[in-house]
């Protein structure tokens, strides 16, 4: 049981189940409903058993790039993070390198079995593209400011931008009336929730970036709090989040001049008083546990900007 329980720390399970919550609800609760009542078709991108593959792929690609990120790591874990299954020695390295070739092989494999479904095998190629990505983000990026957060908080946002490919190509393949007011509509929540995880997680990244600064600079990895101190660090993530509730801002004014109370309303409480209390409790925050509560807030904040999906659905 303990092995197990280490394994799911390794690949970062609670992530991972992020990321899929994410791609099924916005799937099921968002595409499959346009083509039920605006196409009016049930003909879908995927049958139930490919979308649990597309599911699948993509958490095996993070969960890959999850693993080759604790091995890059692994003298900083050790010294800073001992409880990391790697630094406290649960798998070797060895091991660890063989679940990261073997999740990204399967991955990858996936991408092009769907790809190839879907009469566009040049898709796996993608897979190919993101899986080197994190790799390179692990290897080097994640040494640089900001560039390292930007790629991996791109990467998050794209699962969206990967299933509207799959989409896309769909109704280009069935050719039917009213297909750019379809992709119009599509694109919008692409746009909301693409972004809404690109600009959250990148705001997370510096914050862990501040947290783990000591370790980050003992071991001459240049993120931006080591190269250009906390204040800036910090000052970075509030402009990240002003720019989340500009964009929420805009949505909401929408939602007020459609009626749409409710939604306003989950947007209101959940998303952005939550977020307010991040920067307020980030520029309070000198402690590693006081940045350690903000990063977990953050990310409590991503999540219920992932169920304002089956909220929204249910209003």
């Amino acid at each position: 049981m303990k092995l197990i329980t280490d394994f799911l720390k390794l690949i970062r399970a609670l992530n991972l189940f992020i990321i899929g919550l994410s791609v099924s609800f916005f799937y099921w609760l968002i595409l499959v409903p346009v083509h039920h009542h605006i196409i009016f078709t049930n003909l879908l991108p995927f049958t139930t058993i490919e979308f649990v593959l597309f599911v699948l792929s993509i958490i095996l690609i993070a969960a890959a790039g999850n693993i080759i990120n604790d091995y890059f790591d692994f003298e900083l874990d050790k010294e800073f993070k001992p409880e990391r299954p790697l630094a406290k020695g649960v798998f070797s390295l060895d091991t660890a390198m063989y679940l990261h070739a073997a999740f990204a092989f399967v991955g990858i494999g996936l991408g092009f079995y769907l790809g190839y479904k879907a009469n566009s095998f040049k898709i796996g190629y993608i897979y190919i593209i993101c899986t080197l990505m994190l790799y390179v983000y692990s290897a080097f990026l994640k040494k640089m400011p900001l560039a390292g957060n930007i790629l991996v908080s791109a990467l998050t946002g794209f699962v969206f931008v990967l299933l509207m490919l799959f989409e896309v190509n769909f109704l280009n393949t069935i050719h039917f009336e009213g297909s750019k007011y379809v992709l119009d509509i599509l694109l919008w929540q692409v746009k909301f929730y693409g972004c809404f995880a690109f600009l959250t997680n990148l705001a997370r990244e510096i914050v862990k970036d501040i947290e783990d600064k000591e370790g980050d600079a003992e071991h001459n990895i240049n993120t931006l709090p080591v190269q250009f101190g906390e204040p800036v660090a910090k000052i970075t993530v509030a402009i990240v989040l002003g720019l989340l509730l500009a964009g929420l801002a805009f949505f909401m004014d929408g939602f007020i001049a459609a009626s749409a109370i409710k939604e306003f309303l989950y947007l209101s409480i959940a998303v952005v008083i939550p977020v307010v209390v991040a920067i307020v409790l980030l520029f309070l925050a000198n402690e590693k546990k006081q940045y350690a509560r903000v990063s977990l807030l953050l990310k409590i904040i991503m999540l219920l900007g992932i169920l304002s999906i089956p909220a929204f659905y249910l209003f």
